[in-house]
């Protein structure tokens, strides 16, 4: 794929919510719990992920500085946050029923995308672990409850959906977990120092003249 192509594509997906202002589009994503939270929510963040490159490549802000941001985690603290408050249910049955809500949701979504991005790349592998891992612990959580609990969680969306959901909900923080694992294991290590494999003679006679001492 050319680099035209590329940008071209990363455009798109950055332009991605302007889609929800098309009312059929947005019933279809969040009339189904699984497809609410599965596809829409990822998606968004995604999308500011995409217009965090593109507001890079034409050398505007695109994240926190790094003066408040040290090693990223503010800006992790903050996707995570975002992702902490849409999981609990109530939220997204106001979502649904408050215009003002729901698209305080898409905004909140998008920017931590964007802040994620410039986050992500200056946060160390530990610290990103971190963040991911307790991430994907939250959805696995959540998940396991939307499948166990006999009643509705969400008054939209019926116990049918909500097990569907719960499930995909245990997919994704799989797949986070491996995300996590692989950038611990991917990171470069730095080069081990070697040790001298002998004294040089003058360290060597101090060494002696000291021990004497």
């Amino acid at each position: 794929m050319s680099t035209a192509s590329r940008r071209g594509l990363t455009g798109l997906l950055a332009a991605l919510p302007l889609l929800l202002l098309w009312a059929p589009l947005r019933q279809l994503l969040e009339g189904s719990m699984a497809l609410h939270m599965l596809v829409e929510l990822p998606l968004l963040p995604a999308s500011g992920w995409a217009a965090g490159a593109v507001l890079a490549h034409h050398r505007l802000p695109a994240g926190l500085p790094c003066r408040v941001d040290a090693h990223g985690v503010l800006g992790l603290a903050f996707a995570s946050c975002v992702g902490a408050l849409w999981m609990i249910p109530s939220m997204l049955d106001l979502s649904l029923l408050d215009a003002g809500v729901q698209w305080a949701k898409y905004g909140a979504w998008w920017l931590s995308g964007v802040v994620l991005r410039a986050s992500w790349r200056r946060s160390e592998p530990e610290i990103a672990a971190f963040f991911v891992g307790n991430m994907a612990w939250m959805l696995a959580t959540a998940g396991l409850l939307y499948q166990d609990e006999e009643q509705r969680l969400c008054v939209s969306y019926l116990v049918d959906e909500q097990a569907v959901a719960g499930k995909g909900l245990i997919v994704l923080a799989l797949v986070l977990a491996g995300l996590a694992l692989h950038r611990v294991v991917a990171a470069p290590r730095p080069a081990a120092i070697q040790p001298r494999e002998r004294l040089t003679p003058d360290a060597g006679e101090r060494t002696s003249g000291m021990i004497r001492r």
